[in-house]
């Protein structure tokens, strides 16, 4: 196994060439999946530079003068965008990303595509360092993740570290290659792909789960019907229910915690068996799907807010709540987590993932994105109403959605829908949201404004807060009713952190809460160092898209309008607006005091 042990360097010694295959899909990444790479491995770069970073397993087929990835591309691709954003701070990374063939007196491209030629021709483009206009086809996924990468190692300290971690990466990063027999036919291939998903973990972890929880239940005359209940909610994009279909749906809440009824709804039946003669005695049995890894990334079309994975392991910790929480919901270590947690009530953890499954359909909030890649959230829940606490319900779960760990609010949500199944009322379940978030925020009353130090939390409530406020008026402003929720990361400075007006400001006034904003990276990166009176433009360009990325960065633009009128009074009045909307947010009560006094003490600052 030594042998096919490889990093950037020995890659890059070798001379090996990757190409994707046509049958696997473009570059899906996002946001969530690649700074999670990159903050581990800077977690390990300073934890022990000596010690290697392993990236998993790629799976390739030699084809002679190219090796196909037929599993693994996406972390592969994103190689070689830290090698496009590292080869300035460490040039070996050249050697890397380019290929020098001196048999034919050539430079090939370390990764290729078939039959693909535009998005060939755009890497190769940004490893020559050519520009592209706004005419020229360009990977937006691609671009996104070299924004990423450029706006992470900025937060390094100084240019030797930012060299040191170039060189880890280079030297360290390590993955094994394992190569497909040579006798492979494509039918082989495309089969063999079907059983890996867009991020390079293969599907069979969960149906390694799935077999080897059948293998420990109790009731094994059940084994049918617990199969049965697997396939019908593996598929997180699918309703259960369809909304159409009320009398099962109501029948299926109303019935929650009665096994058999719901059984009963779903034409589940004990001693199936014909699910029970094709149930998967080993691993080595499970075959491949038919159909293509449902793709958990931006895709057109409507889907969870998690994967199956990530919902098993949710299940998991409803029915044995009160374990620790660190590394629980880990999806990488699913199998362990099962091991270490569910070794009895096995049965009784099919029959919860049929219960919570119904409830997470009807209850939590799902992702739809349209042709143009714009996001908005859509529910279940009152479907027949269009009140406004429905919106609300809306909009506060996808600010939680994107703010908060799904592990600290989605558990609470499934838990009292699951306890309260016939008392849910849209007051009652917003007003029950609301009070959770709340008290999870009274144990964090060490509350900064302050860039460097604020948690991004509080732009995205004081976002809410803003829309439901718009809500409530008379006239509305439609741009602020239409703003979805999205997982913007990256902090903006109104007034630029390089001055280049008569005002200058304090580095302590640039950071203050008034002069920030939090939009997304590529946002951000358009941004730059602008002067205010383009930044605004920008701004007024996203409210006629109905496109806003931040209504706090909109309450600026509609009060103070040009760069003129944007100077320290006024984003001090402005952050103290803000900070009485974030007070406001919070019930007046004592329960509360010690949040109150925490905003009141930043209101204070800004006056000193």
């Amino acid at each position: 196994m030594e042998n096919n042990k490889y990093t950037p360097k020995k890659i890059s010694e070798e001379k090996l060439i990757f190409s994707i295959p046509l049958y696997q899909r473009l570059f899906e990444w996002e946001e969530k999946q690649i700074v999670q790479l990159l903050n581990d491995l800077k977690n390990a770069f300073e934890k022990d530079q000596n010690n290697p970073y392993y990236l998993g397993l790629l799976t390739v087929y030699n084809q002679k003068s190219v090796l196909d990835l037929v599993d693994g591309q996406q972390r592969f691709t994103v190689l070689m965008l830290l090698g496009i954003v590292l080869r300035d701070k460490y040039e070996e990374w050249n050697k890397f990303l380019i290929v020098n063939d001196s048999n034919l007196a050539r430079q090939l491209t370390r990764l290729t595509f078939f039959a693909r030629e535009k998005d060939k021709n755009y890497l190769k483009r940004k490893l020559d360092k050519e520009s592209i206009n706004e005419h020229e086809y360009e990977n937006k996924k691609m671009k996104y993740g070299i924004d990423l990468i450029e706006k992470f190692i900025t937060n390094f300290d100084d240019y030797e570290k930012i060299k040191m971690f170039s060189i880890y990466i280079f030297e360290k990063l390590t993955f094994f290659i394992s190569f497909l027999p040579d006798k492979y036919e494509l039918q082989d291939l495309n089969r063999y792909f079907e059983a890996m998903n867009a991020t390079g973990r293969g599907l069979e972890k969960h149906e390694i789960l799935k077999v080897e929880l059948l293998r420990k239940v109790q009731k094994k005359e059940n084994i049918g019907v617990y199969t049965k209940i697997w396939n019908l909610v593996s598929d997180m994009n699918k309703l259960l229910i369809s909304q159409y279909d009320k009398n099962n749906l109501h029948a299926a809440l109303q019935n929650i915690n009665n096994t058999d009824e719901l059984l009963k709804i779903f034409k589940i039946v004990e001693n199936d068996k014909e699910n029970n003669n094709t149930i998967i005695k080993s691993i080595k049995e499970i075959n491949a799907s038919n159909n293509r890894p449902i793709q958990q990334s931006k895709a057109v079309g409507v889907r969870a807010i998690l994967s199956f994975s990530e919902f098993l392991l949710h299940v998991l910790w409803l029915q044995v709540a009160g374990k620790e929480k660190k590394d629980f919901f880990n999806v990488q270590k699913l199998l362990e987590t099962f091991s270490n947690f569910l070794n009895e009530e096995i049965d009784n953890f099919f029959i919860n993932l049929l219960k919570f499954r119904i409830i997470f359909d009807y209850f939590i909030v799902r992702i739809s994105n349209d042709d143009s890649f714009n996001t908005s959230y859509i529910l279940e829940f009152d479907n027949d109403k269009n009140s406004d606490e429905r919106k609300k319900i809306i909009q506060y779960m996808s600010m939680l959605y994107v703010s908060t760990s799904m592990d600290i609010w989605l558990p609470f949500i499934l838990n009292f829908v699951k306890d309260n199944p016939q008392n849910i009322t849209v007051e009652v379940f917003l007003e029950k949201m609301k009070t959770f978030d709340n008290k999870e925020r009274q144990g964090r009353t060490n509350i900064s404004l302050k860039y460097g130090e604020i948690d991004r939390y509080w732009f995205w409530r004081l976002d809410y807060y803003l829309w439901e406020n718009e809500l409530i008026k008379d006239k509305k402003d439609d741009a602020i009713l239409k703003y979805s929720f999205k997982s913007n990361r990256s902090i903006e400075h109104i007034h630029p952190q390089d001055q280049t007006n008569n005002e200058q400001w304090t580095t302590e006034q640039i950071h203050s809460f008034g002069n920030l904003a939090m939009i997304s990276s590529s946002f951000n990166s358009t941004q730059k160092n602008d002067n205010v009176h383009i930044k605004f433009a920008r701004i007024k360009e996203q409210c006629e898209r109905n496109a806003i990325e931040s209504l706090k960065m909109y309450e600026i633009f509609k009060e103070y309008k040009d760069e003129s009128n944007w100077n320290i009074k006024n984003a001090n009045d402005h952050a103290e607006k803000m900070i009485d909307v974030l007070m406001k947010s919070f019930p007046k009560s004592d329960e509360y005091s010690e949040i109150y006094d925490a905003l009141e003490e930043q209101k204070k600052l800004l006056k000193t």
